[in-house]
């Protein structure tokens, strides 16, 4: 009868052990700077007039996020990118631009180093979102001061670019698909729970995820997510360069995510994005007639802290 006892008792605990919920979410250090390091590989394909054609892109940067403060379940992180680098191949030919070059000849690459180390503030909640991005405008400033022979509309077009790559609605988006990835809710593994995101870099697009709690070790949380991508409004155009375009594009993102479990900072993560869909142009003075543009995007993206 003891040991009876003795094994349901053992069970009972192991029971509670197992099955106690836990608030999974960021305990960041004020003071101490955290990184994420991003890697992004796309391919384009496009048929333009029953011709197809294939862009290879690869983005990358580093950023630092400092924790200067919290406030209740608000953090405040003064924000710096590092480094930051864009390449594309096409069929016509090659791009590649970095903040690291340092050849003042190589006008995007050096406009894109005045970016790097200027700080900007986030204020960001403890499961991710971000509901507040302060001073960016600072880093698009002096943008084009060594370069004064750049016509207007060569200033206009490369700072368009460039916000839309690195601006506050690019900025949020992409930083909540590594951050906005937790819930309100404690939980336990095999727990599931859902997180919109809104995606605004050149179109705008809301991805569903479900998140899973699927592990947990000594050193990290593993969480896995299945997202559904669409785009916001497939009747609005918006300007790119120079044109009218609108965007009806659907797909899937898959990812996996090794958090730090003191922390929640992201350790590790990989994500496979799929979409596919049509661009279309109005018609205007540079498309007389405008165009419809059947399209699909894959990407795989990493992420990393060190």
């Amino acid at each position: 009868m003891k040991k009876s006892l003795l094994l349901l008792f053992s069970l009972t605990i192991l029971q509670i052990s197992f099955g106690q919920k836990q608030k999974l979410g960021f305990n960041l250090n004020i003071g101490q700077t955290y990184y994420h390091l991003m890697r992004s590989e796309s391919n384009i394909t496009q048929e333009i007039s029953g011709q197809k054609n294939v862009i290879a892109a690869t983005v990358s940067g580093r950023t630092a996020f400092k924790v200067t403060n919290k406030k209740n379940s608000i953090y405040e992180l003064s924000v710096t990118y590092e480094q930051l680098s864009m390449s594309m191949k096409m069929s016509n030919g090659e791009i590649n631009i970095s903040s690291d070059k340092t050849d003042e000849k190589d006008i995007v690459s050096t406009i894109l180093r005045t970016i790097t180390g200027k700080p900007f503030m986030i204020r960001m909640t403890n499961t991710g979102k971000i509901i507040e991005v302060k001073n960016l405008d600072s880093v698009f400033e002096n943008l084009f001061d060594k370069f004064p022979q750049l016509s207007l509309s060569q200033k206009q077009q490369i700072k368009e670019q460039l916000t839309k790559a690195y601006g506050e609605k690019s900025l949020k988006g992409s930083f909540e698909m590594v951050t906005a990835i937790y819930t309100d809710n404690p939980v336990v593994t095999g727990n599931s729970w859902t997180v919109t995101t809104k995606l605004e870099s050149g179109m705008e697009a809301n991805l569903v995820t479900t998140f899973q709690y699927k592990e947990h070790t000594d050193k990290f949380n593993l969480i896995i997510g299945k997202g559904k991508i669409k785009t916001d409004d497939k009747d609005a155009y918006i300007q790119s360069n120079g044109m009218p375009i609108k965007y009806n594009l659907t797909g899937n993102m898959n990812s996996t995510i090794k958090v730090d479990n003191k922390t929640g900072w992201v350790i590790e993560s990989k994500v496979i994005e799929a979409v596919s869909g049509t661009a279309e142009i109005k018609d205007n003075p540079k498309v007389p007639g405008g165009l419809i543009i059947p399209m699909s995007i894959d990407t795989e993206m990493t992420y990393g802290s060190k």
